[in-house]
């Protein structure tokens, strides 16, 4: 569908005006629609397809008028500079040297009487009467300060650290000192009892008495102990192997072997110990 004449002018005249007062460098099809739109009173919708041929078509005329305005705004130019003569300018130059020399040494004049004017700062001369009211003002600024001391100005104060007191525990009953009686019962209170269990004293057998410096009765750890120290005292353990023990005449009467290992050593020792109720 193409557009009437009367019509595509119109459109032609509204997009050249949006693309005279546009940034070529970001200006769009879809913008240049839009502000089509927005001149005329009636929806161009139905025309979509017809007018974006027509703003391409007219984006590139533009494009080709503001280059060729370009091309010849440079060929003036360079008319206009071809035409000024060096010659001419050098003979208009030498043509009259005196003013110029003229000039320039007015300018030095000039400068040379503006560095003349000016006058020199006077400075003003500090009397007794002015260095005694600095003085004065500085003991009046020291003694404010001291008068009136700023918030958080002066030295902070250390809060003084507590100290946790331990509570004292209350006893029941106040003991006299000339008494000692309770002292004695609480002692013998604290005595472990160690009567029972692995240390009930067991029976000793003839061997192993005999073994122990004629012991009759000991409870299993104080028996291992003393077999231990009786080994050591009489350097009984392998060289090679010191869990083993060597078994002299008094060991082998009561393990009933030339060599035990440790392990072993108090399995065969519950066979040498017995119950006092037995």
């Amino acid at each position: 569908m193409a557009l009437p004449a009367a019509v595509q002018a119109e459109y032609v005249k509204i997009i050249d005006t949006i693309l005279a007062s546009s940034d070529l460098n970001t200006i769009s099809e879809k913008r240049i629609r839009k502000g089509l739109q927005q001149a005329v009173n009636h929806d161009i919708t139905p025309q979509k397809d017809v007018i974006k041929p027509l703003i391409m078509a007219r984006f590139d005329k533009f494009i080709a008028d503001q280059n060729a305005l370009a091309e010849t705004n440079g060929r003036v130019a360079d008319v206009t500079n071809d035409s000024e003569s060096p010659k001419a300018t050098q003979s208009q130059d030498s043509m009259d040297p005196a003013p110029v020399a003229k000039r320039e040494g007015s300018e030095k004049e000039e400068s040379s009487e503006a560095v003349d004017a000016a006058p020199p700062k006077k400075r003003r001369k500090r009397t007794p009467v002015d260095d005694d009211a600095a003085f004065a003002a500085k003991l009046q600024a020291e003694e404010n300060v001291r008068a009136r001391p700023t918030r958080g100005g002066g030295p902070k104060k250390v809060a003084p650290i507590k100290k946790k007191k331990t509570p004292k525990k209350k006893t029941a009953v106040r003991v006299d000192a000339a008494d000692d009686s309770d002292l004695d019962s609480e002692a013998a209170e604290k005595k472990v009892n160690r009567s029972g269990g692995f240390h009930k004293p067991l029976t000793l057998s003839a061997p192993l008495s005999a073994l122990l410096d004629g012991q009759l009765q000991l409870s299993r750890p104080q028996t291992v102990k003393q077999i231990w120290e009786y080994v050591r005292r009489h350097d009984l353990q392998d060289p090679g192997d010191k869990r083993w023990i060597r078994c002299d005449e008094a060991l082998r009467a009561v393990f009933k072997s030339d060599k035990v290992h440790m392990f072993t050593m108090n399995k065969l020792l519950a066979q040498n110990l017995y119950s006092p109720d037995e």
